[in-house]
Formats: structure tokens, sequence, C-alpha cells
């Protein structure tokens, strides 16, 4: 198994986090089906599907992923993310114009 990583959208409502969760999951399961996407809930007693995103790489480029992720920023004004790494903050407040951190914040070893 690869690494686990979370991606989540702090800043936004409840309502455009789950939009975007569900938006970058498809974006990162187009890019390769190796990669593997699960939305988290905040709570298991809420009914929402949840906006945080687990990705676990595998053996998938991490440059691809942090590429498709820069991509899906660009098309998402306004939208920002944080990566937690092993339950630690590995990079945050990243926009469309932070494809290389985002890479350094999959290859980050932790």
């Amino acid at each position: 198994m690869g690494d686990t990583l979370t991606i989540s959208f702090p800043g936004s409502s409840t309502a455009e986090g789950n939009r975007y969760a569900g938006s970058l999951s498809d974006e990162l399961r187009g890019i390769d089906p190796a990669v593997s996407v699960d939305r988290l809930r905040e709570s298991p007693a809420t009914l929402d599907f949840g906006a945080t995103l687990a990705v676990v790489l595998g053996t998938v480029s991490v440059t691809a992923v942090a590429n498709g992720v820069a991509s899906w920023l660009a098309r998402h004004s306004g939208a920002r993310i944080e990566i937690k790494k092993n339950g630690s903050v590995v990079a945050t407040d990243l926009d469309s114009r932070d494809a290389a951190r985002i890479a350094e914040a999959f290859s980050r070893r932790k």
C-alpha cells in the first residue's frame, strides 16, 4: 500500500467543501485508476458525504497527481487546500500557483 494523504478545504462552507471534495475526487480518479480516493465524514452523525479526501497514491506518479490537483485548483478559483500526511499538516493554504509545493507535500516522507 502507498502513502495515505488527506486533503481538506479550509475556509470553505460545508456545502462548498462537499462540492470541492466530489469534484477533486473525480479529477484524481481520472488521472490513474490506481489512485484510491475516499471521502471522509467529519462526524459519523452527519448526513453529508464528507469534505475531506483520503488519497492513497500507491505507485502512481506523485507528479501526475500533484499536477492534477494544481489543474483542478486552477479551474476552481478561490479554492484552497490543506494536505496532511500521518495526521500532520505538510502543506496548507495551497492554490493553483502551488504545483511544486503540492508535489513536495505528496512526496514528503514523514
